[in-house]
Formats: structure tokens, sequence, C-alpha cells
């Protein structure tokens, strides 16, 4: 067994052994030079085809005016889901100065709670389109950090202009009536 094993090394380590069928070289270049024509006048057959396909066109035109009217479609329900969103929000400002007027019995407390609640949604809404168009120029933060900072800044500014401008609207109602009644 080991007699065996010395004599398949020494044959395995003088390379005298090949495991593969020798080619000829001549035949090798001729089928690589026939492979070669073959594909240059391939291309050149290709290259005489005009491939325009009218079909294919009109379908990418309807697909283009398809996505067009879906696109149309998005913004028109957009705008009709924020208006009728914008109405409810008005009208519940609006019903709740109402009873809150009537509950306390005072228009101005009624006003008051109007006033203070428009200016708080316009501040809302202001304060995040403000932050965002910010955010678009300088890109601090991201999109989440922006829209609830602005929300914050906007809801704050907007309570704190509607308590201002009830206080002047306020005073300039007291000054006109004084006004009013002197002459």
């Amino acid at each position: 067994m080991k007699g065996l094993f010395y004599i398949l090394t020494i044959v395995l380590l003088t390379n005298n052994l090949t495991f593969g069928q020798v080619t000829d070289s001549i035949s090798t270049n001729e089928q690589t030079e026939q492979i070669q024509s073959n594909l240059t006048t391939d291309t050149e057959e290709f290259e005489d085809i005009d491939d325009f396909a009218p079909g294919l066109f009109l379908f990418a035109i309807f697909a283009f005016v398809f996505i067009l009217i879906c696109v149309g479609a998005g913004i028109v329900l957009t705008i009709v889901g924020l208006l009728i969103l914008f109405g409810l929000i008005g009208a519940g400002i609006l019903s709740a100065s109402i009873l809150i007027g009537l509950n306390k019995k005072s228009v101005t407390k009624g006003f008051k709670t109007f006033l203070v609640s428009t200016a708080t949604i316009g501040g809302l809404i202001i304060g995040m389109i403000s932050f965002w168009i910010f955010n678009k120029i300088t890109h601090w933060w991201t999109l989440k950090t922006t829209l609830f900072a602005g929300s914050i800044s906007g809801l704050l500014a907007g309570v704190v202009f509607g308590l201002f401008a009830f206080y002047v609207i306020q005073k300039l109602t007291a000054f006109l009536k004084t006004k009013l009644k002197t002459n």
C-alpha cells in the first residue's frame, strides 16, 4: 500500500499526465473568426431595421392621459375633503362659541371664544406651513420634527394673537362707544 502511494505521488508531482484533450490551435482560430463574422453580420441586419411601433406609442399616450386624469381626480378629491374638514371645524368653532355665549349669558365671552379658537387654528396652519418652508430651505430637522415644532409654535402664537386681538377689539369698541356717546 505504501508503494502505491509513493508511485501515485511521484506520478502526480512530475506533471507528465494531462487530464484533458489537446485541441488544434488552427481550428480554434477558425471557429473564433467564424463566430466574430456572424456577430458583425447580425448586428448590421438589426441596425437597418426601424423599430417604431405606433401601437405602443398610442398605448403610452393613453397611459399618460390616464395618469393625468387620476392625478387631477386626486387633487379635486383632496380639495373637497379639505373644504369639508375646514367647514366642519368652522361650524364647530362657531357653534361652540354660541353655546359658550348662551351658557355664560355674555356675548363678549362667546366672541372671545370664537376669536381665540379661530386664531389658534389659523396659527396652527400658518406655523406648520412656515416651519415646513423654512426647513426646506435650511434642512435642519426631519419632517416629523419640523411639523411638530411648527404646530406647537403655531398654536402658542395663535392663542397669544387671539387674546391680543380680543383685547385690542375690546378697547377699540369701548373707545368708539365713548366717542359715540359724547357726540
